[in-house]
């Protein structure tokens, strides 16, 4: 469903907020109290610069990565996100802020093992924010749709990324299994341990990043988000 009279209904970085479908009133309200997706927000904020190259994988509502090409204007940034309802709420953010020519969003699923299939199945629930590839308790009734996949060698031959921004909700661990992430200078994940539980999140932490060769600052993670630097 597409509104007809977008109008502004929050103001967050400066990037304003249109009214949506996607949107509830309590998720508004945490947009206007700068709580939506604070710390994700804030250590990206910390981390880009003008010359860096941005992949953003789960775009979500759009306003995370709309907020980073507003403020720090990267060289590229291209999101991706599975949730096909959500793709014209982000370009109609995009244009509404004037930053289309700095920022792109795909209709993709990013995979990264060498034999991953065309399509893959992702569950869209009536709040995106619990809709992904995993099906998680609750999501029993989400609707079932089939997204097309673009390879990571792919994705990092066109962007070059130097950023790695990720919240796809319970699809990090087998990415970051298979990724070539060499050019990466840092990464910015949302993990949830109630999908990974300890040892999902003990080999995403203390193994497979650090034998791809980045360190966790501990002093910038925190409530569920997690940055990691290149050694």
């Amino acid at each position: 469903m597409t509104v007809e009279n977008p109008k502004v209904v929050a103001t967050y970085h400066g990037l304003e907020i249109l009214n949506g479908d996607h949107l509830g009133p309590q998720m508004i309200r945490h947009i206007i109290d700068m709580r939506y997706e604070r710390r994700e927000v804030e250590q990206t904020l910390n981390e880009v610069k003008e010359t860096d190259n941005v992949v953003e994988m789960g775009s979500g509502a759009g306003i995370v990565g709309a907020i980073i090409a507003r403020n720090y204007k990267p060289k590229k940034m291209v999101s991706y996100e599975a949730n096909h309802t959500l793709i014209n709420h982000i370009k109609r953010l995009y244009a509404h802020n004037k930053i289309g020519d700095l920022i792109e969003v795909r209709n993709e699923i990013v995979m990264s093992e060498a034999n991953a299939p065309e399509k893959v199945d992702f569950f869209i629930r009536g709040n995106f924010l619990g809709s992904g590839m995993v099906i998680t308790k609750g999501a029993e009734n989400a609707t079932k749709v089939s997204v097309p996949v673009v390879g990571w060698e792919e994705v990092k031959e066109e962007v070059k990324p130097t950023i790695l921004l990720m919240d796809i909700e319970g699809a990090e661990l087998e990415f970051f299994r298979y990724a070539d992430l060499s050019g990466i200078r840092t990464i910015i994940v949302e993990l949830h341990r109630h999908i990974y539980h300890r040892p999902g999140m003990r080999e995403i932490r203390q193994e497979i990043l650090v034998d791809k060769g980045f360190n966790e600052d501990r002093e910038c993670s925190g409530g569920g988000v997690f940055v990691f630097r290149a050694a």
